[in-house]
């Protein structure tokens, strides 16, 4: 719990708002990643995809020339079984054309990208860059300065025993506050007295007027004649004259300088006022912090600007902004900065770093104020030329190039890596028309292993991935002529098992090779022996399932994976993910690539192959729940009790972050061990977990036994977590025993 500070508070009731960790959510576990070839759309980036709708605007429709491709069906038979989200990856050999916009450096900044790929980018696009200022203005208050009133005032009457102290001068109320601290001394200098004000009254109605100090103490002295000044450090300066006030404003920097030229000092507005009831009245300036010298009789002007100041006056704030980048330019000297906050009222500008240079405000030189921006211009082949106006790289910034740049053929994103140069040194550079370059043309018949392996690594960075699927590693053929061989099939589908091992919170979904012909089960048993998963980290599905033409009369054999996951989603929805997503209809499909009977199922399933069936008046099922797990590795062998174990772990880890860097005491052992222990019993309740009660259910464990103090030393906390997943009734066995008098029925599970 956190320490209430007390220093410098009065005695009394305080409320302290305390934040403890709340209970550990579950993740998702049914958001399915799909990789495959499209029409259309951004190759090698993973796209959020919430219905079919929206991946046909995206991607385009169905391909089946050079070949038919399978994955857009897989995402339609995805949402189709019930699937609700799913991140699609395009995968191409076509490039869109680029273009980098580089900074005065040289260094990468933004890319410009053809929307579409193909050869016709690096001779149809271009991109220009031309410099742009929204704002110009300069540097408020070179050559202001005023004279600045003498500190005392002469006393008309002051007499001993009496509180009271007038003067001829009604302004002279001006110079003084209630509670200032001050010095009288009488006319001979002989005498002085220090004393408080409690009250100040004045008299304009005949200039000059009068003014009337009552002290919080009797005068002992008599000072009429004399004078009254501040009897401490002071922060305040009067002019004697209305109109100054209108030369400065608050959160001005200023200078002080006695009238011997001597001495001076810097400060900071905070406030002014006026007093005009006698002309020229008098201006009062309250400053930030007291000043140490005598000033009256001197001057103050607008300080220079100077190294470590960050906030500047200007005379105009017209189209300046926070995330505004601006040049500060006198007379060659220059520098440039950030605005991170713009004070409208008092024209004042806050930068994100100081000055490093001095620009001198008492001379003859203006210090000029520019914004920087960019202009952006795509000019196209048949198309009217877009130019984008004023952009900014700053997100604050209403012309921030990201919300502003919308073109009909290219797109505009940072560099990456990004770039190194700090703003506002990154903006683009000046480029005339030039064009993109490095477009090649899509041919899907030219794709290979290594660019799917590509695709898969693009979801490394995408941490909410649950399902992977690429039902195009086991189709499409150019004629006769199989897009990928055996091995090819193989090399994908054993990347998407890896890619699942290492990134330990998604499970793959693998397709059967299609059916040879004349039929044999010997193809897909030798898949299967090539495929392996010592965590139980995939699942092979077999066969292919026959579903509607979407675009075409008739039916068409697609690979199941897509439908499956929608399965798999529908069923996480439905009753939780440790439900074995097996005894469940597959809606769509209309029929299977090849029946399999009992007896052809068993040595299959022995294997590891979850076999689709047809059940008369039930339809279409996933009559299969292994992993391709080893057949010795019993703990990894059912899809449910691995992807359990992925929902437990990745809502632990998600659940428990705050604990990171938190002190490694007995608080926090305790503080986890109840926030997992809650949510595992919450699992236990739910039925994932097997046992009567909940310790025989899981255990949680967290003591100095797993945690001694050369653990401890390295910045290390262990938290032993024991669960007993629910395994699927695979074979239900009813016994039925002859005696006597009946028939007796016992049921047993094994």
């Amino acid at each position: 719990m956190a320490t209430f500070s007390t220093i410098n508070k009065a005695p009394g009731i305080y409320i302290q708002e305390i934040s403890l960790p709340g209970p550990i959510a579950g993740v998702s576990t049914s958001i399915a990643a799909f990789l495959g070839p499209a029409m259309q759309g951004p190759t090698f980036t993973p796209t959020l995809i919430t219905n079919i709708q929206q991946f046909l605007n995206k991607f385009g429709g169905y391909i089946e020339d050079p070949y038919r491709v399978y994955v857009t069906h897989a995402v339609n038979g995805f949402f189709a079984e019930g699937g609700q989200q799913c991140y699609f990856v395009r995968i191409g050999t076509g490039r869109a054309a680029w273009l980098d916009l580089r900074d005065a450096k040289n260094r990468k900044v933004l890319r410009v990208t053809a929307l579409k790929e193909g050869l016709f980018a690096n001779t149809d696009i271009q991109a220009q860059v031309d410099p742009a200022s929204a704002a110009s203005t300069k540097a408020a208050g070179k050559g202001v300065s005023v004279t600045l009133e003498a500190a005392s005032i002469t006393v008309d009457t002051a007499a001993p025993g009496q509180a009271k102290v007038t003067t001829k001068k009604a302004n002279d109320a001006n110079k003084f506050d209630p509670g200032d601290r001050v010095v009288l001394t009488d006319s001979t200098k002989t005498k002085t007295e220090k004393a408080t004000i409690a009250t100040i009254s004045s008299d304009a109605t005949t200039p000059p007027g009068t003014c009337t100090f009552v002290m919080a103490t009797k005068l002992t002295n008599d000072y009429g004649g004399g004078t009254m000044a501040p009897a401490a450090a002071k922060r305040k300066v009067t002019t004697a004259a209305a109109a100054d006030a209108g030369k400065f404003v608050p959160g001005d920097w200023v200078l002080l300088t006695n009238t011997a030229k001597t001495k001076s000092e810097r400060a900071i507005i905070s406030s002014i006022t006026t007093d005009s009831r006698i002309a020229p009245g008098v201006s009062k300036f309250i400053l930030v912090s007291p000043f140490t010298n005598d000033y009256g009789g001197g001057t103050m002007r607008v300080a220079d600007l100077i190294p470590g100041q960050s906030r500047i006056r200007v005379e105009a704030t017209t189209g300046i902004e926070p995330g505004s980048y601006i040049k500060i330019d006198q007379n060659g000297l220059t520098e440039n900065g950030v605005v991170r906050v713009v004070d409208t009222l008092n024209n004042g500008l806050t930068l994100t770093s100081p000055l490093t240079n001095t620009y001198p405000m008492d001379g003859a030189n203006d210090i000029n104020v520019d914004t920087l921006e960019f202009s952006l211009t795509i000019k196209a082949k048949n198309l009217a030329d877009e130019v984008f106006p004023l952009l900014s790289l700053d997100p604050r910034h209403s012309k921030y190039f990201v919300s502003k740049v919308s073109s009909a053929s290219v797109s505009v994103a940072f560099s990456d890596p990004p770039t190194t140069s700090a703003p506002p040194d990154n903006l683009p550079a000046n480029l005339v028309a030039t064009n993109l370059a490095g477009g090649v043309d899509e041919d899907i018949s030219k794709l290979t292993t290594l660019e799917y392996h590509t695709g898969i690594d693009k979801l490394q960075k995408v941490d909410d991935v649950n399902l992977l699927c690429l039902p195009d590693a086991v189709g499409g053929t150019l004629g006769a002529t199989p897009i990928f061989t055996d091995a090819d099939t193989q090399d994908i589908q054993a990347y998407m098992v890896a890619h699942c091992e290492k990134m330990k919170d998604r499970f793959a979904i693998l397709d059967s090779l299609p059916m040879p012909n004349p039929p044999s089960f010997d193809r897909i048993t030798n898949q299967r022996q090539n495929l392996n998963s010592d965590g139980g980290y995939a699942a092979l599905y077999f066969p292919w399932i026959s579903i509607s033409n979407p675009i075409a009369k008739g039916r068409i054999l697609v690979p199941p994976s897509g439908h499956t996951a929608g399965v798999y989603a529908n069923s996480d929805n439905n009753f939780g993910v440790f439900r074995a997503p097996a005894n469940e209809s597959i809606v769509s499909a209309l029929d299977l690539e090849t029946p399999v009977t009992d007896d052809e199922q068993g040595p299959l399933n022995e294997q590891g192959i979850n076999v689709i069936r047809a059940f008369k008046g039930q339809g279409i099922k996933i009559w299969g729940a292994r992993t391709i797990a080893p057949h010795d590795i019993t703990q990894w062998r059912f899809v449910n009790v691995r992807r359990l174990l992925l929902f437990i772990e990745e809502s632990i880890q998600e659940g428990t972050r705050f604990a990171v860097f938190e002190p490694n005491n007995l608080t926090l052992w305790q503080t986890l061990k109840r926030l997992v222990t809650a949510f595992l019993r919450d699992q236990w309740e739910a039925g994932p977990l097997f046992g009567e009660t909940p310790d025989k259910a899981f255990r949680v464990r967290v003591d100095e036994t797993l945690n001694p103090p050369e653990i401890r030393a390295l910045g290390q906390l262990i938290i032993e977590v024991t669960v007993v997943p629910t395994t699927p009734a695979e074979f239900i066995v009813f016994q039925v025993i002859q005696d006597p008098t009946g028939a007796t029925l016992q049921e047993g599970t094994k």
